[in-house]
């Protein structure tokens, strides 16, 4: 070493723990600044649920209704709302109950869509009225289909909801909305995205505004076709036994019933005009392949089968059907609560005297 010259002081060696945790403070101060400038500017993504596109105008319904009755819902994607237009607190169509089941009560709920949604007076309501008149006190029947529904929103909703109601029996009355045409997303893609995480932590990650933002980047798989339904077949039919499965492992009795029509007599134009079909030509065959996936998981599961349509195809179908051909008049709903009926009674859960 030339003389004069100091030897240079060596640095300390940083430890593994501290370059760990440097590294931590530098991510989550970068995490911090980005935060707080994404609030500064007011950013905020539109929820999944406001970003969802469907084939059925939730918007339009409540713009031509007396009152708005649907709102926008993440897991169920719409629901109609509580108190308004004959739903109840709960927000389904029909008389209050109450989620916790009476004492020595057979509840019956009734999955679907607009078909057993409205009516006036829906085949749940006339069935709850025979029930009342002939075992007083016995049988509670609860509405839950809801317009557009899907089997894939029935089967969301009987399990987020339904199975909360300790329910005896569930009737299961899908096909119509599920072979739609779908609009950008499949309804098995449509979900509103949830945290990985879960509650907790994951409701507080997903209201950061840089993970909505990362999450506003990532493309979600699309319906792919213009020809994609909401419900493909092998979906309507994972759906449906995903409905048995669910009611079994609950103890709970489920019964199927095929959708019934009458495109036979004319399949209305204004399917194809509102964007439900692509062509009319192949619709009718659609309904019937989807109504024999129905009788298919029935048989398979061991599960109860009122055939709807084969039962109405020999009977007069102007006299039963609306103007849609796709709806129940009085009468059909009327015919349809007598067969729920007459199954209770044939599987000994209603004795009733002969002319009752």
């Amino acid at each position: 070493m030339p003389a004069g010259t100091e030897p240079s002081p060596t640095r300390p060696a940083i430890s593994l723990r501290r370059k760990i945790g440097l590294s931590l403070f530098v991510v989550a101060l970068f995490f911090l600044v980005a935060e707080g400038m994404l609030r500064l500017a007011g950013y905020r993504a539109a929820s999944d649920v406001q970003r969802m596109t469907f084939t059925f105008p939730i918007d339009e319904y409540n713009t031509n209704s007396p009152q708005p009755f649907l709102k926008r819902d993440p897991t169920l994607f719409w629901r109609p709302r509580p108190g308004v237009l004959g739903h109840n607190s709960v927000g389904f169509y029909g008389p209050e109950f109450s989620p916790e089941k009476p004492e020595g009560m057979f509840r019956i709920v009734c999955l679907g869509d607009s078909c057993t949604h409205f009516g006036p007076i829906t085949y749940c309501d006339i069935l709850r009225n025979y029930l009342d008149k002939v075992a007083p006190g016995r049988f509670e029947v609860i509405n839950a289909g809801v317009i557009g529904y899907t089997s894939f929103q029935g089967k969301q909703l009987l399990e987020t909801e339904v199975i909360g109601w300790n329910p005896d029996l569930v009737t299961v009355y899908f096909g119509w909305n599920d072979h739609w045409l779908a609009r950008g997303y499949q309804d098995k893609d449509q979900q509103a995205a949830q945290s990985p995480l879960g509650g907790g932590l994951g409701d507080g990650l997903t209201d950061m505004r840089l993970f909505q933002l990362i999450q506003s980047l990532i493309p979600r798989p699309t319906a792919g076709t213009d020809s994609a339904m909401r419900v493909e077949p092998d979906d309507y039919r994972a759906n449906l036994r995903a409905i048995a499965a669910t009611c079994d492992a609950n103890k709970i009795q489920c019964w199927y019933l095929t959708a019934p029509h009458a495109f036979d007599l004319g399949v209305p134009p204004y399917l194809i005009e509102s964007g439900e079909a692509k062509n009319l030509d192949d619709l009718l065959q659609t309904h019937r392949n989807y109504n024999q996936i129905v009788r298919d998981v029935a048989a398979s599961q061991g599960d109860p089968l009122v055939d709807l349509e084969r039962e109405l195809d020999s009977m007069s179908k102007p006299e039963l059907f609306l103007e849609d051909h796709i709806h129940l008049s009085r009468q059909g709903r009327l015919l349809v609560a007598n067969r729920l009926a007459e199954e209770l009674r044939n599987a000994g859960l209603l004795q009733v005297q002969t002319g009752e």
